[in-house]
């Protein structure tokens, strides 16, 4: 199957990249490398330098490559960027999005898989309503990105109904592994884990007592693979249903890599919900998919990689 990837030059589209060729696929890969990296790239995949933006270059991808499937993960995906650029954040987010459904329309695209966010898009949740379900209403968004990544998901459903396109959207809780950037201001595992290994000092937002829902980057690639074998169109939390804490998170990196350092406090990050836990039945229920890597697990082979690497970029 001829399958595109945008923002498959990323932290997780490359992973899926990589997966999809594994299962002898053919591959397209659209990413502006805004933050997407070349050496995440596969050479058995096709790579088309192209903002999804762009919409006259972008047709030209889906003119000369004839996808069928799509993976779509290009986005602004940070916080704070979004509560300080909200019209950019927008722009790429939604239209983004626009674009690639009009053209999907346009060329007969059998499905989309969309990478969606959970951790952003539900807000503030009251703790007795944690584990969050799909059910849940947004009563209280608390980012510029939460809100423009669950807009993208109506748009995608209601491209889906209007014009027959099949689609998943998949809600992650934080993923976490190997290819994160440690340089971004999302992904505090791989912050930590940089800072710690460059003896930088590192900073924690807050008090250290705000939780996530922390899922393994080759978990997520699972659930993609699961979404694409699915027949119908629905929307997914795909996480652990566990919460972690920044101060247990920070203890876990430095346990295993024996640092002594200790972080710093720093402001609480504006657009950050104190807690977010996702349930994963729907997920377990109709997809088939749970995760199979507890965080300790996780750590450590995110931790081997990044050992691995010449340095840290």
């Amino acid at each position: 199957m001829k399958i595109l990837i945008t923002g498959g030059a990323g932290f997780i589209g490359s992973h899926i990249q990589d997966r999809l060729i594994k299962l002898k696929h053919q591959v397209g890969i659209v990413d502006s490398l805004r933050s997407g990296k070349k050496e995440h790239l596969s050479p058995k995949s096709e790579f088309f330098k192209v903002d999804v933006r762009d919409k006259v270059k972008l047709e030209k991808v889906f003119k000369t490559f004839k996808p069928e499937v799509i993976f779509h993960l290009a986005a602004q995906n940070e916080v704070p960027y979004s509560m300080d650029h909200p019209e950019e954040d927008a722009d790429m987010n939604i239209l983004g999005m626009i674009n690639l459904l009009e053209l999907s329309k346009k060329y007969s695209i059998k499905k989309i898989i969309y990478s969606n966010t959970g951790g952003a898009y539900y807000g503030e949740v009251p703790e007795k309503n944690m584990p969050i379900k799909e059910t849940e209403l947004v009563l209280k968004p608390t980012s510029f990105y939460g809100v423009s990544k669950a807009a993208a998901e109506s748009y995608l459903k209601l491209y889906g109904n209007l014009y027959g396109i099949n689609w998943v959207s998949l809600r992650y809780s934080n993923v976490y592994g190997p290819r994160q950037d440690g340089n971004r201001e999302a992904g505090v595992v791989a912050i930590f884990t940089h800072k710690l290994l460059n003896k930088e000092q590192p900073i924690m937002n807050g008090n250290g007592k705000h939780t996530r829902d922390y899922v393994f980057v080759m978990d997520v690639v699972e659930a993609n693979i699961k979404a694409l074998n699915y027949k119908k169109s629905d929307f997914f939390n795909i996480s652990t249903s566990k919460h972690v804490s920044n101060n247990e998170v920070f203890a876990a990196i430095s346990k295993s890599l024996k640092s002594k350092m200790k972080p710093i406090k720093g402001p609480n990050r504006p657009g950050d919900p104190l807690h977010n836990t996702l349930s994963n039945k729907k997920a377990a229920k109709l997809l088939g998919w749970k995760p199979k890597v507890n965080f300790k697990q996780g750590v450590k082979l995110t931790i081997e990689y990044y050992n691995r690497l010449p340095k840290i970029n």
